[in-house]
């Protein structure tokens, strides 16, 4: 997994997973949006096979291993890239304040009924706790 730094608040990166990937910087940039009760994720992916389905999921475990819960099914662009729109009550489940266990967010290739390994997981966690943010 790459090294992070810190990051502003609302931001948490996806960093390709395990050993071994050279990255300067890591190819998932995350932002949530507080509208209210809900959040509004927004995911700039890239990194990525051009063209392919992809899954922006939650998982149970933080090298991406469990239980997944589907949140946005997207496909690349021919750069291997795209933007990914997801609501809901994202920030309360991925820090872990709801009655739910905490989850870590992944992209996994496939659809939402067929998807393999992950490929991308939640970085830095310790200082990339996602936090509410006024657009």
């Amino acid at each position: 997994m790459a090294i992070i730094p810190p990051l502003a608040p609302g931001r948490l990166t996806l960093a390709p997973r395990g050993p071994g990937h050279p990255l300067a910087k890591p190819p998932t940039s995350v932002s949530l949006f507080e509208q209210g009760l809900t959040q509004v994720l927004q995911a700039a992916v890239s990194g990525l096979e051009p063209g392919k389905p992809y899954l922006l999921a939650l998982a149970s475990r933080p090298d991406g291993s469990g239980a997944l819960e589907p949140l946005s099914a997207f496909k690349t662009s021919p750069t291997g890239s795209a933007i990914v729109n997801a609501v809901g009550t994202v920030r309360q489940l991925v820090r872990g304040e709801s009655w739910e266990v905490k989850r870590y967010l992944v992209i996994v290739p496939g659809t939402p009924e067929d998807f393999g390994a992950p490929v991308q997981v939640q970085a830095s966690e310790a200082s990339a706790q996602p936090t509410a943010r006024r657009p």
